[in-house]
């Protein structure tokens, strides 16, 4: 039984623009999923960016009530958490739009999760202590349809049902210019 059968939709527009579409089903054996999006690289020498989302710090489905939703300026180091255990950091909830300065923009009419960094997903993942880390030259930016909550049983607490991802049918779109 695949796990998600989905449709992926490019359209280019006549001013540069490129919306993306991202619609299926998941199969329903499985329960829930840690993130869904798209990873982007481009050149680290932009490393600003504003976004318009819950702000300034990390957040996320389940920890945002500390945030407010506004225009925040960032970068990529500025978003790392130095966690004990290399993980993902510096994700943003509830956004509608990410500027890279000189750069890349994403806008969606819903909202999406951002997440900006010096590290890509596979460093984080094949990492087990910080030193283990190392930037690959270039920023890591995803565009997230969701992620789920940052509860995972590690210290004893499981996740509540309401913060996992644990959609069956994805209808995600987002433009890129």
């Amino acid at each position: 039984v695949p796990f998600f059968r989905y449709k992926l939709t490019y359209t280019f527009t006549d001013d540069g623009r490129m919306n993306i579409r991202l619609t299926g089903n998941i199969g329903e054996k499985f329960t829930w999923l840690p993130r869904l999006g798209f990873e982007f690289k481009t050149i680290a020498e932009n490393e600003k960016f504003i976004y318009f989302g819950k702000g300034p710090g990390e957040n996320y489905c389940d920890m945002h009530s500390h945030t407010t939703t506004g225009y925040f300026q960032s970068t990529p180091d500025d978003e790392y958490v130095p966690y004990i255990m290399p993980q993902e950091h510096g994700n943003h909830y509830g956004c509608k739009e990410l500027s890279v300065i000189n750069g890349l923009k994403f806008t969606t009419d819903d909202t999406f999760e951002i997440n900006v960094s010096s590290y890509d997903s596979m460093a984080l993942t094949n990492a087990q202590h910080i030193d283990e880390l190392e930037k690959n030259g270039v920023m890591n930016i995803r565009i997230d349809y969701k992620a789920s909550g940052l509860g995972s049983a590690s210290c004893e607490t499981e996740m509540k049902d309401e913060y996992k991802l644990n959609d069956k049918k994805i209808d995600f779109s987002f433009t890129m210019c």
